[in-house]
């Protein structure tokens, strides 16, 4: 199974506009690639984030990437929350993937 089944149900709610896209950008990535260990998922996001932001995901509360490839209009084009990513998207992601391997 591809990892990007992990990806085809979207969640409710986002942080900034520009999270939807970086899930469609990461569940196209994750098209061509085999599942990984949960750690490993945490850390291909991580890096996908850097490559494309131009920084790291950190935790720190207010830090964020805009991210002129996902922006498509509104107050927070293209801003990438990592806040959102670390406490949200990235936990869900992983509880999927531990979902398939049961």
């Amino acid at each position: 199974m591809k990892l990007s089944s992990i990806f085809e149900e979207r969640p409710e709610s986002w942080g900034f506009r520009g999270d939807p896209y970086f899930w469609a950008y990461l569940q196209e990535r994750a098209e061509r690639m085999d599942r990984l260990s949960p750690a490993g998922l945490e850390q291909w996001i991580k890096e996908e984030y850097r490559s494309v932001a131009g920084k790291p995901m950190t935790d720190r509360y207010g830090d964020f990437a805009v991210i002129e490839q996902f922006a498509h209009g509104g107050m927070s084009s293209g801003g990438v929350d990592n806040l959102w990513w670390i406490e949200t998207g990235i936990p869900l992601l992983q509880s999927r993937l531990k979902k398939l391997g049961s």
